[in-house]
C-alpha cells in the first residue's frame, strides 16, 4: 500500500479538496500507521495551542540580538582570514608560474637551491653564535657567570613583573569602564 500521498496530506497545513479528504479519511480507516501518524500531529498541535505563554526574561532580546550581530562578525572575519589565504596562496603560485615563464635565466631548479643556500647558510651563523657563546662562557669564571645570570635573571624577572601589572591594570580598567 502506498502511505506517501497520505503522510503529505496528513503533515501539510494545506486544504484538501473534498476528493483528498474522502479518500485520506478512507484510508486512515484501513491504515493503522497512518492514523497513529494523525493521531500523533493532532495531539501535538493541541499541546502546543494549549501550552501557556512564557514572556522572555527582561533583555533577553538585545542579548540575544548582541550575541547574533557577534556571531556574523567573527564568521565574516573567518570567511575574510580564509579568503585571503586562498588569494595569497594563488598570488604566490601564480608569481612563481610567471617568473618561470617570463624570466628564463630563473628556474624551478635555481630557486630551490637558492633557498637551500640560504637555509644553510642561516643554520651555519646560528651554529657560530652557539660556538662563540660556548667559547665564552668556558672563558668567563664562575662567579662571573653567576652575576650575568643574575643579571638577566633580574631583568627577565622585572619585564614579566610590567607585563603583569599591566594586564592586571587593563583588566580592571575593563571593568571599572563597564
Amino acid at each position: 500500500m502506498e502511505h506517501q500521498p497520505y503522510k503529505t496530506w496528513i503533515l501539510d497545513e494545506e486544504d484538501l479538496s473534498d476528493d483528498q479528504q474522502r479518500r485520506l479519511n478512507d484510508h486512515l480507516a484501513v491504515c493503522p500507521e497512518c492514523a497513529q501518524l494523525s493521531e500523533n500531529l493532532n495531539s501535538a498541535l493541541v499541546a502546543i495551542r494549549e501550552a501557556p505563554e512564557v514572556t522572555a526574561p527582561v533583555g533577553f532580546t538585545q542579548r540575544w540580538s548582541a550575541a547574533l550581530a557577534a556571531r556574523k562578525r567573527e564568521e565574516e572575519k573567518q570567511q575574510a582570514r580564509s579568503l585571503g589565504i586562498a588569494l595569497g596562496s594563488t598570488a604566490i603560485v601564480i608569481a612563481v608560474g610567471m617568473m618561470l615563464i617570463f624570466v628564463p635565466e630563473v628556474s624551478l631548479i635555481s630557486m630551490t637551491a637558492g633557498l637551500i643556500t640560504t637555509l644553510v647558510s642561516v643554520l651555519d651563523g646560528m651554529q657560530t653564535a652557539v660556538s662563540f657563546t660556548t667559547t665564552l662562557f668556558k672563558s668567563l669564571s664562575p662567579a662571573t657567570l653567576i652575576l650575568l645570570f643574575g643579571i638577566a635573571g633580574g631583568w627577565l624577572l622585572l619585564a614579566s613583573f610590567t607585563l603583569g601589572l599591566s594586564v592586571w591594570k587593563l583588566a580592571i580598567k575593563k571593568v571599572e569602564n563597564k
